[in-house]
């Protein structure tokens, strides 16, 4: 007894110009019974069009010498528009990590400035402020060296995105850090202005780092998550 399979693969053969080893009056009394295969057939011989590119009959379905052109012709103008897109996050994300950096580089020479008022000038305890306070000037300067440091990463990073991917644990963790803290002093009452300003510069240097790294590792990234969404594969050992 005939099955579908056989039946399918005689038509693809004489499709093909093949011998296919079934008479072709079997095939055919089998069709006309088998909406199935008639489905297939009727498939495979539009595919089979498709792909003739006009091609004398008998021929088979030979590829065109062209093949390659044809294909590289219809692949091209959407292999543009995604090169495209992925060069303008690139360079959109580069150019938002420098703004990042300058910005955490400038706060930090405003923190310098201040905390140089607080310090004592001489031996004797004289400062420039009668309200100076040499432990909070300590902690400005520990402030403007912490600054100092994630512009220079930030900036590192626009000039390397590779390097992104390095610093953006560093720039998640402290953000988590300070959200944390941030959230007790809300609690307490005891927020202020500066807390909100470096958690927000922070997170969003996380961000743009975050963005940065995807940019320049688009095609790997979308890589490894269809192969972390995909089933279960059988491999060979």
């Amino acid at each position: 007894m005939l099955t579908h399979e056989e039946v399918q693969a005689a038509i693809s053969a004489r499709l093909d110009g093949e011998p296919h080893g079934l008479e072709d009056d079997v095939v055919d009394a089998h069709l006309e019974s088998c909406a199935q295969c008639r489905a297939f057939r009727d498939e495979a011989a539009a595919l089979s069009r498709s792909l003739a590119f006009g091609e004398p009959a008998g021929a088979g379905m030979a590829p065109p010498q062209d093949l390659s052109d044809i294909i590289l012709a219809g692949v091209e103008p959407q292999w543009r528009k995604t090169a495209g897109a992925r060069q303008a996050g690139r360079t959109l994300s580069r150019a938002a990590i420098a703004v990042m950096g300058a910005i955490f580089a400038v706060w930090a020479v405003v923190l310098i400035i201040t905390a140089s008022g607080l310090e004592p000038t001489n031996a004797d305890g004289s400062v420039l402020d009668p309200g100076a306070d040499p432990v909070r000037a300590a902690l400005l300067m520990e402030g403007a060296a912490t600054r100092f440091g994630l512009a220079s990463g930030l900036i590192f990073a626009a000039w390397r995105p590779r390097f992104a991917a390095g610093l953006f644990p560093v720039a998640c963790t402290m953000f988590l850090f300070l959200f944390g803290f941030a959230m007790r002093d809300i609690v307490w009452g005891t927020i202020e202005v500066t807390q909100v300003y470096f958690l927000l510069a922070t997170g969003i240097a996380a961000a743009c780092l975050g963005w940065g790294w995807a940019a320049d590792r688009g095609y790997a990234l979308q890589s490894a998550l269809r192969s972390i969404g995909s089933g279960p594969r059988n491999e060979l050992y």
